[in-house]
């Protein structure tokens, strides 16, 4: 008897030490972070200039230029006052929510050219940011949101100017 009362004691023990981790390391609602995207905007712009020389070409140049300009998505965490948020968390789940990749990223434009023989043009192109802001909840939802998160998205590009410029020469 002695015996069984042992086992049916490691039994009961080991059952309550389970609920006891499936408690302490289970994910908590207090764990859980919603987002909810308010608006999507445009940010800061920067003007590039892009060479295309066909100075030497002895026909017309026809051809997709790409420019590239490379970005950080810069993910910006703001709590409410008095909120203590672990900014970390909310970095990942926005990361993980939108797919955000880390370190850099490249936004590509790709222009059309036909540059007549012996001539060198210059394009200017706008890099516009494009950011996206919402709020973010933890634990259950309640509409009261303990902040507000922003990042930038990516880049749009424009053409905004084409210059013919003068063949120096060489």
């Amino acid at each position: 008897m002695v015996r069984g009362s042992r086992k049916a004691r490691l039994l009961i023990l080991g059952v309550i030490s389970s609920i006891w981790l499936s408690a302490c390391y289970a994910p908590q609602p207090r764990d859980q972070i919603s987002l909810v995207e308010v608006r999507q905007f445009q940010g800061e712009s920067v003007v590039k200039t892009l060479q295309a020389n066909n100075c030497g070409g002895a026909e017309e140049l026809k051809q997709d230029l790409q420019a590239v300009n490379q970005y950080n998505h810069d993910i910006l965490v703001t709590p409410e006052d008095a909120v203590v948020v672990n900014r970390r968390a909310v970095v990942d789940e926005i990361r993980s929510y939108y797919r955000i990749p880390d370190g850099a990223s490249d936004a590509i434009c790709v222009i059309p050219v036909q540059i007549p023989a012996g001539e060198n043009y210059s394009f200017d192109i706008e890099w516009i940011e494009v950011w996206r802001e919402g709020t973010f909840e933890l634990g259950i939802q309640d509409d009261k949101p303990e902040g507000i998160y922003k990042f930038r998205q990516s880049m749009l590009c424009e053409v905004v100017e084409q210059r013919v410029e003068t063949c120096s020469s060489q």
